[in-house]
């Protein structure tokens, strides 16, 4: 795939770019083009690598988002001719039954330069009680209801995958603050042991108290109302209908997680406990409408959360988007070996919050990704779930690129008072 460059060159330019073979491209002149030779290395004695030539590298420009891919040759080593600027390079591929995967933050090279990267055997590391939850569905953007972008109907379905009942109590849906489609350094460097995190919401219980037999879900609303009653129809603007979540297992109701600060607590539903919503600017409300700061569960059962944040805490600095301040920021970061499940989702219809840049996820969590949006805009009722096997299973090889679809969903109705007892 040929590298993607804009600058001050000729429209002919642009097209020999994208129509040219990997290589120096004639009309940028050579002291304006470097050589990156990246180096794959796997450390760990028990995860040698006999031979690379089936892994791919891709380098990914912060200027314009664009990707250039290639092959890494048996002794784990490819070369590109790019322009001076900043890279983020992501190496993955398979040896001896295992996944390795390995990246770097975004870089800046201004001259020729040979960039080690280490490739991880990507093992799953959460082995605790709540294995075998997943999460089977988000919906994050809402729809353009009666002319209007809204958000309140947002939800989450988390399901036992399992053969044995699991109790969720103490379990944490939270949201990477990390997004994907900016850089950000310190965060990146978290990875793969941390994910930071600023909003965090926890199922209540004591233990026994909140259990999904196999096969069985649970539905997360960040407000467990009939949305569909609180809008009038715009057939020429409206997407969709708003997602009557009256039935929901469990809602936020929390003005934090509602961007216009408006809340309606049901009090036939059950509140998760707010751990933490301190996102930039409150712009995400609960869950980023884009989906460009992934959604993932841990276990937070048995957590001190006094201790956990004093132990935890970091800042960091970070555009809010695209055209912003770089300002200072606060989260948490949770250790990789509490997280149950997560799926990496991307945009590639930010207009503010750019393109994507790199996982805001561990490789051992998802070491792939989906898109989260559908067309121009977000807010186009796009619904992402994940899909059934042959035996009925939801799907779950940690590869959100194959185990995840969205689409979009005009008619959805939601989750209804009794929508159990419908099905």
């Amino acid at each position: 795939m040929r590298f993607i460059t804009y600058s001050k060159f000729s429209l002919l330019a642009i097209l020999a770019i994208l129509f040219t073979a990997c290589g120096d491209d004639p009309d940028i002149p050579a002291d304006e083009k470097i050589k990156l030779t990246v180096q794959a290395t796997a450390p760990a004695e028990d995860d040698k690598v006999a031979d690379y030539s089936t892994f791919e590298v891709t380098i990914s420009s912060e200027r314009d988002g664009s990707k250039q891919t290639g092959k890494l040759s048996q002794a784990g080593t490819a070369e590109f001719s790019l322009d001076k600027g900043s890279y983020g390079i992501e190496i993955s591929g398979s040896a001896d039954g295992k996944d390795f995967s390995g990246t770097t933050g975004i870089v800046q090279y201004s001259e020729d330069k040979t960039v080690n990267v280490e490739v991880r055997h990507i093992v799953k590391q959460y082995s605790g009680t709540m294995d075998g939850i997943v999460l089977k569905e988000i919906f994050y953007n809402g729809g353009t209801y009666a002319g209007k972008m809204q958000h309140p109907d947002q939800y989450v379905v988390i399901a036992n995958n399992s053969d044995k009942e699991i109790f969720v109590d103490g379990l944490v849906i939270a949201q990477s603050s990390r997004m994907n489609s900016l850089p950000c350094e310190t965060l990146t460097e978290l990875l793969p042991d941390y994910v930071a995190v600023a909003n965090m919401y926890q199922i209540p219980g004591d233990g026994k108290t909140y259990g999904l037999k196999p096969g069985e879900v649970y539905v997360i609303a960040s407000s467990a109302l009939n949305h569909a009653e609180l809008y009038e129809k715009n057939p020429e603007k409206d997407t969709g209908i708003p997602a009557d979540l009256s039935g929901a297992d469990f809602e936020l109701a929390d003005e934090d997680a509602r961007m216009d600060g408006k809340v309606t607590d049901n009090p036939e539903v059950p509140n998760l406990i707010k751990i933490s919503n301190n996102l930039p600017n409150g712009v995400t409300g609960w869950m980023h409408p884009y989906g460009i700061r992934p959604v993932f569960i841990f276990d937070g059962s048995g957590i001190d959360w006094d201790q956990f944040k004093q132990e935890n805490e970091i800042s960091y600095k970070e555009k809010a988007k695209v055209d912003a301040e770089i300002a200072e920021y606060h989260g948490y970061k949770v250790p990789t070996k509490l997280i149950i499940d997560g799926i990496e989702t991307k945009s590639s219809t930010t207009p503010y919050w750019g393109n994507f840049v790199s996982k805001s996820l561990p490789e051992t969590v998802d070491k792939g990704m989906i898109e989260a949006t559908l067309g121009p805009s977000c807010h186009i009722n796009s619904y992402l779930y994940r899909l059934s096997g042959a035996d009925g299973k939801l799907i779950d090889t940690n590869d959100s690129s194959t185990d995840v679809k969205v689409e979009h969903r005009g008619n959805f109705e939601g989750f209804p008072k009794g929508w159990r007892n419908k099905q």
